[in-house]
C-alpha cells in the first residue's frame, strides 16, 4: 500500500512501519499525529532520493561500501537477535518469578498517612475531639492543618520508610493499625493527628517491574552472548591483558549450535523500582 508519492519516489506502509520500529517506542506515539507522520514520510522519501544518487554514483559496487554495508547488515541482525531474546527474557512469568524468588531483596517496611499539624495544643485537642466523634478528617485537614504540602490533598502523605519521618512521626504512624487514629503525637514542629492508611512489608511489583525487566533482559543477552563465546572457545574480554589467554582458537572448524536464552539469573535490580526518592513531605518529613 503506498501511502505517498513524490515523483519516481514512494512510501508504502511498509516503509513507514520500518522506519518507525526504529524509533524508541516511547517516542512512537507522536507520529500518529498528522504532522509528525508527515515529517516522517518526508524523512523516508529523502532517504530514498539520497540512496539513488548512491547508485547513480556507482557506490554500490565500491568493495569499501559493500564491506560496511555488510557489517551494518550483521549488527542489525544480531541486534534482532538480542531483541527476541529480551522479550522472551521479560515475560511476565519470568519476571513473576525473580519477584517471588527475590522476596527478602524487595523487603521495604513502608506506610501511606495523612495527618493535620498545628502548633497550637488546644486547638489539636479539639480537632481529635472532632475526629472521634465522627468529623471528616480530610475537611478538616484542609481547614486546619499547617502543613502546606499536604493540607489540600486533606493531609495524605506519599508512601514512606519509617526513617524518612520525624522519629516520633514514623514510630507513631507504624504503630498504627489501617485506619486508626492517632492520639496527638508531638514533634518539633507542632502537634499531629494521623490516620494511617495503607502499609505494606515490601515494594509491590508494579513498582519493581521496570528494574526486573532491565535485570532479566540484560543478563539474557549476556548469557546468550558468553555462550557463544564458550562454543567457539574464544577468550573473555580482557583475557590477554590479564595473561590468560587459551592458545588461538580460530580454525578449528567446530559446528556452532546456539544455546537457548538463561531463563533466569541470580543476580538483584539495583534499587528497582525504589521509591525511596519520594521527597519529604512538608512538616512530617522534618524539613
Amino acid at each position: 500500500e503506498v501511502i505517498s508519492q513524490q515523483g519516481d519516489l514512494s512510501v508504502s506502509q511498509a516503509d513507514f512501519d520500518a522506519e518507525l520500529s526504529a524509533i524508541p517506542e516511547r517516542a512512537r506515539a507522536r507520529y500518529q499525529q498528522d504532522r509528525e507522520r508527515g515529517e516522517l514520510i518526508n524523512r523516508i522519501l529523502l532517504n530514498k532520493a539520497l540512496f539513488k544518487k548512491v547508485k547513480e554514483e556507482g557506490l554500490l559496487d565500491d568493495p569499501a561500501v559493500r564491506n560496511s554495508a555488510r557489517l551494518a547488515a550483521e549488527k542489525a541482525y544480531v541486534n534482532a537477535l538480542f531483541k527476541q531474546l529480551e522479550a522472551t527474557a521479560v515475560s511476565d512469568e519470568a519476571v513473576q518469578a525473580h519477584y517471588e524468588e527475590n522476596k527478602a531483596r524487595f523487603a521495604r517496611p513502608m506506610a501511606r498517612a495523612r495527618h493535620i499539624l498545628v502548633k497550637d495544643e488546644q486547638l489539636a485537642t479539639d480537632l481529635l475531639s472532632k475526629i472521634k466523634a465522627g468529623d471528616d478528617f480530610a475537611a478538616l485537614a484542609q481547614q486546619h492543618s499547617e502543613d502546606r504540602g499536604s493540607k489540600q490533598r486533606g493531609g495524605e502523605l506519599p508512601w514512606s520508610t519509617r526513617d524518612r519521618w520525624v522519629k516520633e512521626f514514623g514510630d507513631a504512624a507504624f504503630g498504627l493499625e489501617v485506619n486508626q487514629v492517632s492520639e496527638l503525637v508531638k514533634t518539633k514542629y507542632g502537634f499531629h493527628i494521623i490516620q494511617l492508611l495503607e502499609k505494606r512489608d515490601r515494594q509491590p511489583m508494579e513498582e519493581v517491574r521496570p528494574g526486573i525487566e532491565r535485570l532479566l533482559s540484560r543478563n539474557a543477552v549476556r548469557d546468550y552472548r558468553e555462550a557463544v563465546r564458550g562454543e567457539l572457545g574464544l577468550p573473555a574480554p580482557g583475557a590477554a591483558r590479564a595473561g590468560k589467554l587459551p592458545p588461538n582458537p580460530h580454525g578449528a572448524g567446530k559446528a556452532l549450535k546456539l544455546p537457548a536464552p538463561s531463563k533466569e539469573s541470580a543476580a538483584q535490580p539495583a534499587a528497582a523500582g525504589s521509591s525511596g526518592n519520594q521527597a519529604k513531605s512538608g512538616a512530617a518529613a522534618g524539613k
